[in-house]
């Protein structure tokens, strides 16, 4: 599939969810997985060593306190704002993710599929 289907699809797919919600699943008592999905919605979410967390929908603002695993954003429109991070994947279309650190001395993996995604460090 192209990058431009792929992310067409993936915008398809964010219009078609309702409200935003997290659903949390601990792993163990160090991690915490859990999903972000919405539209139009803003969030705090505070991630646990090793939290793998899904961010997908439309026009959300999402802040995420503490050290993530890795942060995967689908959709369109989205603003995520990442304390620490181990990698950061996105896929879709205009979405911006701001992250302030990685773990240890490391930046994060960053991997953008889609058009016009931006992965920044804050300053």
């Amino acid at each position: 599939m192209n990058r431009k289907l792929g992310a067409a699809v993936f915008m398809m797919a964010a219009c078609t969810f309702g409200p935003m919600t997290a659903a949390a699943q601990d792993d163990s008592a160090e991690s915490s997985n859990f999903e972000v999905t919405g539209s139009n919605e803003t969030a705090t979410h505070e991630c646990k060593p090793g939290s793998t967390v899904e961010i997908t929908g439309e026009s959300n603002k999402v802040t995420l306190t503490g050290e993530c695993k890795s942060v995967n954003v689908n959709g369109s429109n989205n603003t995520v704002t990442v304390e620490a991070t181990s990698a950061i994947d996105v896929t879709g279309m205009s979405n911006s993710v701001t992250w302030k650190r990685g773990h240890g001395k490391s930046k994060p993996k960053i991997s953008r599929t889609g058009m016009n995604n931006k992965v920044v460090q804050a300053k």
